[in-house]
């Protein structure tokens, strides 16, 4: 079986965040194995794209016609969608090149959160969509599962890789030093959240969670960072806690892993999820993580409760207690670093990634 040696990809998400930094390890596997990466993004102006990825190959695609002349010119053994609408546009562009979707979320949960007026139309869109493709990646085997349940026997060949993770490049940042005052001393019991500030994320239960936690640790801290539409609502919430000394949203950082590298617990509190990436980040950097058992990455990446406590969605009471007790007693370090670095390998998953668009 012969591996592709050119790949174009769309819905590539340059800038910050976590899938950015999922498709910028994956196009540097690919890209350390000798393939030849073409990134077909909209008009506009990518900086970003210098430093993250060497070196890119930025290809102006705005609409099917020129997609199509694209694949005509420059023969991709392979195309990859990151996102629905650029996996909806090569359905409907019927482009002579294989191409595949990655998806990254829970299809079931994704349909749930539209609109009821809308989640049928929503549906039939995402079926026509797959349903056109050469194959379907998951990054999860609970995203697979709800492609299945979507798709049914029309479902396309369907694998599952998970997100690469470039280690050496984490743990050269993790080594970084920080600037946030709470991270400078270490008397105090310091937990971090990271992510963007959205409904989905659930930042107000992991505060109400802290806010029952300081029980039993009076002096625990918690510092969100990411930014998000729901700033000022939290900032309400944490003043109405009486917690404007205790929660920080400092915003976004570009060095994620040097500040959980120096918490005392790390917690994903999502409502859903595909495959958190900053979860296996945090678990990567050594740090004690807690997670709720929300659909459909975190039971999976914890191995069902082996490296880090699993919660029930929405139960602040249950994650205030498995925060209070992964606190006293937050297992072996090495032990996390070692599972992640076996299961998420960028070499290993990129190379998985070849074989699958074979």
């Amino acid at each position: 079986m012969n591996t592709p040696n050119h790949i174009a990809v769309l819905g590539f998400r340059p800038g910050a965040g976590g899938i950015a930094r999922v498709m910028v390890d994956l196009i540097s596997g690919w890209q350390a194995l000798g393939v030849h990466v073409d990134l077909l993004l909209p008009p506009g102006d990518y900086p970003d794209l210098a430093a993250v990825v060497q070196p890119p190959t930025v290809v102006k695609i705005h609409d099917a016609a020129q997609l199509q002349a694209y694949c005509a010119t420059q023969r991709p053994d392979a195309l990859l969608s990151n996102k629905d609408h650029t996996s909806a546009w090569l359905a409907a562009s019927a482009v002579d090149a294989p191409w595949w979707c990655r998806i990254g979320s829970d299809v079931r949960e994704k349909i749930a959160r539209q609109p009821f007026w809308r989640r049928r139309a929503y549906a039939q869109g995402l079926r026509h969509t797959y349903r056109h493709a050469s194959g379907l990646i998951a990054n999860s085997q609970g995203v697979a599962d709800s492609l299945k349940w979507l798709l049914g026997a029309d479902c396309p060949p369907l694998c599952v890789i998970p997100n690469p993770l470039d280690l050496a490049r984490l743990q050269r940042l993790a080594a970084a030093p920080v600037t946030h005052p709470w991270f400078q001393s270490r008397g105090q019991p310091l937990i971090v959240g990271c992510g963007r500030l959205v409904a989905v994320k659930d930042f107000a239960g992991l505060i109400d969670a802290v806010a029952k936690l300081r029980c039993h640790h009076s002096n625990a801290r918690l510092v969100i960072f990411g930014e998000g539409r729901q700033r000022a609502a939290l900032q309400r919430h944490i003043r109405r806690q009486g917690l404007t000394d205790v929660v920080d949203l400092p915003g976004f950082t570009d060095n994620f892993f040097a500040h959980v590298s120096r918490a005392d617990l790390f917690v994903l509190s999502s409502r859903y999820e595909g495959s958190p990436n900053v979860l296996i980040e945090a678990l990567a950097c050594g740090a004690p993580c807690v997670a709720t058992d929300c659909r459909s990455g975190p039971a999976e990446i914890l191995e069902q409760g082996r490296y880090g406590q699993l919660v029930p969605v929405g139960d602040r009471a249950a994650l205030a207690e498995a925060m209070a007790a992964t606190l006293a007693d937050p297992g072996d370090a090495a032990t996390r670093m070692a599972a992640i670095a076996r299961r998420f390998d960028r070499h290993t998953n990129a190379l998985a990634y070849l074989q699958a668009l074979s």
